[in-house]
């Protein structure tokens, strides 16, 4: 049987020891030891290590909030287990980490149990005077109440500031008591590939535990949270976790506990810490402005793999090599083409794919980009758009690809759960069919409503059910109305996907109405 790593979204740490020369390892690293035991220093910071009990917003609640959303004309995810509807989001990748948590289960199938508030909990630490205290963006995700729990037992309400889902970084903020010191923020730069370390958080609902290990990798990638380049540790990690510090052996974080990869479900000492210097970037930015802004190139690219930069006649390989750069984004119209080699931004080396990301990302305002073309450099000023304007935009388009036309023009009916248009020149071009074919085309779906349930799809080509040629959406109305009413067993659907015919068979005995559900 084939083994593949399950990433799984799991966080900090539990309780062993270890017998790592801490000093002899730490020196060269340049980080701060005293002469206080591993049990001093955790005495000294233990308290600022707090439990994050959260309640979850309800399925109803959530529906709600994202329907209300897309009413307003503003970007939307659908509700756990309805997010995954391709027609609603063409960003899958980001879609389906977004909600990996949430698409474990099925929708709930009783009204009380789409109202019920679920509870789950996670680790924070708190970083000043002020009550901010930083946890995982997964942690606080879809919360309606947040608690804060101290190692000694007392409760505290918190507020969230502000998340962060690239990152999977949030902060909240409470009214914090005055014995409970902040932990200190540590070098991770300076920290080494097999320096000791420690964590503390809050196992499987346990009290407050410790763990410790040593620094197996920097900056490793993910394809969770691709803008972190994370600390890997061996310190073992488990559910409840989520948003504990790594610290040095001083007691100083080093990173912000995130992931875990395993095959198990369990620790397997393969560990992820997002790294300090990173992290407080990004929590700066939350608690002043509550997310998280980044600039957008609307390019592809890829490294300059080994060989290439001299076919590219570069002295080296180095940079990023652009694919793809369309004629309506911030590149193109700065004069950058596909083709280019991206060396430099605002005057900074590109090292890596990850460091380009996050050079982008970062961008603001008037931004100089240095490429190679045509045997020399070039540099080019561009002003980034916003990469939450731009991915909706983008999923817009994507909606309105088949069909190129608004909801309010084009004769679109939602029957079934299912919006139905008439063809038009744009579908007759984008799924190949004869110009003047007439049927439906599916544009949106509401997921588990009938449509849905019945196993339509985006971009489904109806052409007809039963013997009844089908042109507009009061046909396909009309026709399954007369199905229902007159009791018959069946409806037989005839349509295209993916330019092949097929047919589908309705239950309509079993239907009540034509009513989205």
């Amino acid at each position: 049987m084939k083994r593949t790593l399950t990433a799984t979204l799991f966080a900090a740490m539990l309780a062993t020891s270890s017998l790592i020369p801490v000093h002899a390892m730490a020196e060269q690293a340049g980080i701060e030891l005293s002469d206080r035991s591993l049990a001093e220093v955790y005495a000294a910071v233990s308290l600022g290590v707090v439990r994050i009990n959260v309640i979850k917003k309800s399925y109803a609640e959530i529906v709600a909030e994202e329907r209300e959303k897309k009413e307003n004309g503003e970007d939307f995810y659908l509700p756990p287990n309805e997010r995954g509807d391709r027609d609603e989001d063409n960003d899958r990748q980001d879609r389906d980490d977004k909600n990996k948590e949430n698409e474990k289960g099925e929708e709930p199938k009783y009204d009380w149990q789409k109202k019920r508030r679920n509870a789950s909990t996670g680790t924070g630490f708190l970083i000043n005077h002020d009550g901010l205290i930083v946890t995982n963006e997964h942690v606080v995700r879809d919360g309606a109440r947040f608690v804060v729990v101290l190692k000694d037992g007392r409760r505290v309400r918190a507020e969230l500031v502000g998340m962060d889902f690239l990152t999977d970084l949030a902060v909240l903020r409470v009214e914090m008591p005055e014995d409970v010191k902040p932990l200190a923020w540590g070098n991770s730069h300076a920290i080494r590939i097999g320096d000791p370390v420690f964590a503390l958080g809050y196992p499987y609902g346990f009290d407050q535990s410790l763990t410790t290990g040593v620094i197996s990798g920097k900056q490793r990638q993910l394809s969770k949270g691709e803008y972190n380049p994370y600390l890997q540790t061996d310190t073992a990690v488990n559910k409840g976790n989520s948003g504990g510090p790594l610290l040095s052996m001083d007691g100083k974080v080093v990173g912000v506990n995130s992931a875990l990869y395993t095959r198990s479900g369990g620790n397997e000492g393969l560990a992820f810490s997002i790294p300090s210097e990173h992290a407080q970037g990004i929590i700066d930015l939350l608690v002043k402005d509550g997310e998280i802004k980044r600039g957008w190139f609307g390019i592809a690219y890829s490294e300059v793999k080994p060989g290439i930069g001299k076919l590219l006649g570069m002295e080296r390989d180095e940079g990023m090599l652009i694919h793809r750069a369309p004629d309506d984004e911030p590149a193109y119209q700065a004069g950058i083409r596909a083709g280019d080699v991206i060396v430099a931004v605002n005057g900074e080396s590109v090292t890596s794919r990850l460091h380009f990301r996050m050079q982008a990302a970062e961008a603001n305002g008037e931004t100089t980009v240095t490429v190679w073309r045509d045997g020399g450099f070039k540099s080019f000023t561009m002003i980034p758009g916003d990469m939450d304007e731009a991915k909706s935009r983008r999923r817009q388009a994507e909606r309105d690809k088949i069909l190129g036309k608004t909801p309010e023009d084009d004769g679109r009916k939602k029957v079934m759960g299912l919006e139905l248009v008439p063809a038009n020149e744009k579908a007759w071009e984008k799924l190949d069919l004869p110009t003047g074919t007439k049927g439906l085309v599916v544009d949106r779906m509401e997921k588990m409503g009938q449509g849905d349930q019945a196993g339509f799809a985006k971009g489904d080509f109806i052409t007809r059910i039963n013997h009844t040629d089908i042109v507009t959406p009061e046909d396909f109305e009309t026709v399954m109305q007369q199905a229902l009413e007159s009791n018959a067993p069946y409806a037989l659907v005839y349509f295209k996907r993916d330019g092949q015919d097929r047919t589908k068979i309705i239950d309509t005995l079993s239907m009540v109405d034509l009513e989205d559900y």
